[in-house]
């Protein structure tokens, strides 16, 4: 019996022991490849939002940020200097450009929707949504503007859509997605600044073109 007890926990070891041999490190993201994969796309994409022709991109921040929880991150570049921002998915294996942001227009989050809002002048606020859904932009197809009328004192909220060329919709065109927020946020949930709890990482580090400065820092 004595002999069987040693043998058997000699087994349970060796077994413990192949077990950690074939461990295997976690495997990157997918994103992560797509988006390293295609840095030239991404660029383009940016500097097609960006307000010059070509933008630097060099001194910008990168995170990944995984809006709706399916595995598959999102990328959000960030210039701090220049407080301006771009956020880009990879649903299907392709790169999908979303939004920018600006010192004016800044990113929020609530579940799986990415708000951008802010100024559009005086007495004006603007907010567009973003719905994302495996890891694509899914809609919805309109911006809000809240105008302040200063004669009553009032704000009055107006729903425009992004395909017909600014045509005004009713309230209950909109119904359906608004309703869908309320729910969200009945859940306890509220809206946040995209940045929130990120860790930037310079974004050199993925094109592999490390600036001259930063060369001369790390000397």
């Amino acid at each position: 019996m004595k002999n069987f007890s040693i043998l058997f926990i000699a087994a349970i070891l060796c077994l413990s022991a192949c077990n950690n041999n074939n461990t295997q490190p976690p495997k990157p993201k997918p994103s992560i490849h797509i988006f390293t994969h295609n840095i030239d796309k991404v660029e383009q994409l940016c500097n097609q939002e960006a307000s010059q022709d070509i933008y630097d991109l060099s001194g910008a921040g990168y995170a990944y940020i995984d809006i709706d929880s399916d595995g598959i991150e999102e990328l959000y570049i960030r210039d701090e200097a220049a407080d301006c921002g771009w956020l880009l998915c990879c649903g299907a294996d392709s790169i999908q450009f979303i939004a920018s942001e600006n010192y004016k227009l800044h990113f929020s989050k609530l579940g799986n929707i990415v708000m951008l809002s802010g100024s559009a002048g005086t007495g004006c606020f603007y907010t567009k949504y973003f719905q994302i859904e495996n890891s694509i932009y899914v809609g919805p197809d309109f911006y809000e503007l809240d105008e302040y009328v200063f004669s009553g004192d009032t704000t009055k909220t107006s729903y425009y859509s992004t395909k017909e060329d600014d045509v005004l919709l009713s309230e209950d065109k909109v119904k359906p997605f608004m309703e869908l927020i309320s729910k969200i946020k009945n859940n306890g949930e509220e809206w946040e600044l995209l940045t929130e709890n990120l860790q930037f990482k310079p974004f050199y580090e993925l094109t592999g073109k490390v600036p001259e400065d930063a060369i001369s820092e790390s000397e």
